[in-house]
């Protein structure tokens, strides 16, 4: 299975295609509903380019790399039934593909940007077929990328998507909020670095649940309240820092 075709032209499709293609993979076509979208990857991958679902090149696999929401109504375009057919979705099930004979998912657990470069030594990627030769293909696919591979069912691989929210996505954007409150009152969100790193460096070897730390922790009721006075110009901030104070309490007092 040497020849890949992508649906889609975002992150994901982006980063994948060329992955793939500096492993010896031919892209054949990059398929957008934008056809600038579709012609700019495209001519990076010197490949086939199109807007129209119906009229795919000849190849060995179709790889769905599209937002989520937009998965079902994609495969339901899509009339070839005989080519396999995968997507790169975690909260999306496999089901989602009834109505072709081969398909699967190739889910790699990465948050991707085009601007940054990644390493995929030991990135994870997920695996799951309804059929046994298609998980072989597949699993070889993934083998030039990673050292990291896993079957997982669509139940599992959805229970880890909703933990990457909560680990990358969540932790994220209390990232945003820590530089917007660092940034409104002329400090230098650089100062929080170390903070941050030696966070991250301590689950290495750690559970976060043992490394957790702070006045919700330590339960300094005085400190929180200064806190949230110190936001009383930002509701919403307000009402994040109690929920997750009390969610750090609470789960504390439950393990």
């Amino acid at each position: 299975m040497k020849k890949i075709t992508f649906i889609g032209s975002g992150n994901v499709a982006s980063i994948l295609s060329s992955k793939l293609k500096d492993k010896g993979f031919e892209i054949v076509e990059i398929w957008s509903k934008t056809e600038t979208s579709a012609r700019e990857l495209a001519l990076k991958l010197d490949c086939n380019f199109t807007t129209n679902l119906n009229d795919l090149q000849p190849t060995d696999l179709i790889m769905i790399a599209v937002k989520d929401d937009f998965i079902k109504e994609t495969v339901h375009l899509i009339t070839n039934k005989e080519t396999p057919i995968v997507h790169t979705s975690g909260c999306i099930g496999i089901d989602v593909f009834s109505n072709k004979k081969k398909y699967g998912v190739f889910y790699p657990l990465q948050t991707f940007s085009k601007e940054i470069e990644m390493d995929f030594e030991n990135l994870p990627i997920c695996i799951e077929s309804n059929n046994p030769s298609l998980e072989s293909d597949l699993i070889e696919i993934a083998n030039s990328l990673t050292t990291s591979i896993h079957k997982l069912n669509s139940e599992q691989r959805k229970k880890l998507h909703i933990a990457a929210v909560f680990a990358c996505n969540f932790s994220n954007h209390l990232l945003a909020i820590s530089e917007d409150i660092m940034k409104k009152n002329n400090l230098d969100f650089n100062l929080l670095k170390p903070l941050i790193e030696n966070t991250f460096q301590k689950i290495k070897n750690n559970s976060p649940k043992d490394t957790q730390t702070g006045p919700a922790f330590r339960e300094d009721k005085k400190v929180m309240e200064d806190h949230l006075k110190q936001l009383k110009n930002h509701k919403e901030f307000q009402v994040m820092y109690s929920k997750i104070s009390e969610s750090i309490i609470n789960f504390k007092d439950d393990n």
